[in-house]
């Protein structure tokens, strides 16, 4: 109770600094509650491409998300936004296949954000290694709208990390064994093409599918169970 009346009362203070409409929209909507079943919150699962890793240098090129909604993937509701971006990809083409041509007719970071905000709204924020997206939304979420993102979210690798420990799997794991792709396998779920935002948060979408299946079975567990904390 403490914790999400203080989750509320910051809501507030972040209404009282931001005056832009769609921000305020999306704060002024309440999450669901962590005490309720995970089950009848909806999610949205989003995934970014960047330039690279580096948040201090590097910057966003596209925006992929796809909402789930009483354990189904609404593919209608998905989205792929382009982000122009005056700096260019550079070397990153090679990684994710964006070049600037691409991004001639691309929106503005603003729209682009403004339209995962909209998608957001009243919903929890599922990403695969969330660190990194957030390391990039945040700081343009504060240059924006001069507050930053507040959400719940459910990180899928965080998930797969506390299952293999508590499996006493962690220990076996190969370098690269928590990253997206690899998770899917240990699930028999198919292989997609990386490094694509839609194809990756589509990716993570079922991911986190298989996984709340394997850990709750029929059991009920509430929403916390699987929030970062």
């Amino acid at each position: 109770m403490i914790r999400r009346w203080l989750n509320n009362h910051r809501r507030q203070q972040l209404l009282q600094q931001c005056s832009d409409n769609c921000m305020r929209s999306y704060l002024a909507t309440l999450p669901p509650s962590p005490k309720a079943d995970f089950r009848d919150a909806e999610y949205l699962v989003a995934d970014l491409e960047m330039t690279g890793l580096d948040a201090n240098k590097d910057h966003i090129l596209s925006i992929g998300f796809v909402p789930v909604i009483n354990g189904k993937i609404i593919l209608a509701e998905a989205n792929h936004i382009l982000v122009n971006s005056h700096l260019g990809v550079g070397q990153s083409a090679t990684i994710h296949g964006i070049h600037d041509s691409e991004l001639k007719n691309a929106l503005p970071i603003a729209d682009a954000i403004k339209h995962l905000l909209n998608a957001l709204r009243g919903r929890v924020l599922v990403l695969h290694s969330g660190a990194i997206d957030l390391s990039f939304i945040q700081p343009v979420c504060k240059q924006l709208f001069n507050v930053p993102l507040l959400a719940q979210l459910v990180d899928t690798l965080e998930i797969e990390k506390k299952r293999l420990a508590g499996n006493g799997q962690m220990e076996q794991l190969p370098q690269d064994g928590l990253r997206l792709f690899n998770c899917r396998e240990r699930y028999n779920l198919p292989s997609y093409n990386a490094h694509n935002a839609l194809a990756d948060a589509l990716a993570t979408a079922e991911l986190f599918l298989a996984q709340v299946s394997y850990i709750c079975d029929q059991r009920q567990l509430p929403l916390k169970y699987f929030l970062k904390k």
